[in-house]
């Protein structure tokens, strides 16, 4: 990231607007924690959800739940954000899911394990949970825009949703999203005053990209495998060694 950048999301940081936003965020948390007993945070290391964990945690403690992969540690430097975040007594909750490097996916294609992971976020809801918090934004795109505006709950905070008990998966859960009406801009200025690590890819590409712990089609269409070669050397070779096409991509 570019010290211009920086320094722009510093002077963001002092607006009138940005510090409102900040303020009715933390006061929409605390209403929304009144509904909720056993709730955690749907955490990626990504932007989004570190300033979501770091806004959430000063009002009550609860486990950052990650789900991860067999290649999220070649594709991003996750460790500095979770070691930030455990180092101020976070709990952070780990789900590996690997279908890359383990024994039983070892013949597996690039495209099969993908495929097989569509539905793996639900595993973060295993348990006895009554909320989640998570952090969509409706700046991200239309789909975004329309579940956080049309599935609110009448009765509990601006852009909660209690997920019907006929729902398998959710059944009876609250989703509460609150950087729903949040900028870059926002989370930028964010992340920089309050010293919070962000993933080396913001730093190549700036706020504006999008990131997952996995290596999806997007990332591979994009520039994420360049990236992996320029700045892990060992995790590329490893990676090629294991899905020989990706050398093609670059």
């Amino acid at each position: 990231m570019q010290d211009w950048q920086i320094e722009q999301y510093t002077i963001h940081s002092r607006s009138s607007r940005y510090l409102k936003r900040v303020t009715e965020t933390k006061e929409l948390i605390k209403e929304a924690l009144k509904f909720m007993k056993n709730p955690y945070v749907a955490f990626s290391c990504g932007k989004d959800s570190s300033v979501l964990a770091h806004l959430v945690l000063q009002q009550r403690d609860m486990p950052l739940r990650f789900l991860s992969s067999g290649e999220t540690r070649i594709v991003h430097n996750i460790d500095d954000i979770i070691g930030w975040f455990k180092d101020r007594g976070a709990t952070v909750e780990e789900i590996l899911v690997d279908r890359v490097f383990s024994e039983e996916w070892k013949n597996a294609t690039w495209t099969e394990q993908r495929k097989a992971g569509r539905h793996d976020m639900e595993l973060l809801n295993v348990g006895n949970w009554d909320g989640i918090f998570m952090g969509l934004r409706i700046e991200e795109s239309p789909n975004r825009k329309r579940s956080l505006l049309m599935l609110q709950t009448e009765g509990l905070p601006p852009f909660c949703y209690r997920y019907k008990e006929t729902n398998k998966k959710r059944g009876n859960i609250i989703r509460c999203c609150p950087l729903a009406r949040w900028t870059t801009d926002d989370i930028g200025a964010y992340l920089i005053t309050n010293g919070i690590p962000f993933l080396r890819q913001y730093h190549n590409h700036g706020m504006e990209s999008r990131t997952t712990a996995r290596l999806t089609g997007d990332a591979v269409r994009q520039y994420v495998l360049s990236d992996i070669k320029r700045d892990n050397p060992e995790g590329w070779r490893k990676l090629v060694k294991r899905f020989p096409e990706f050398s093609y991509f670059v």
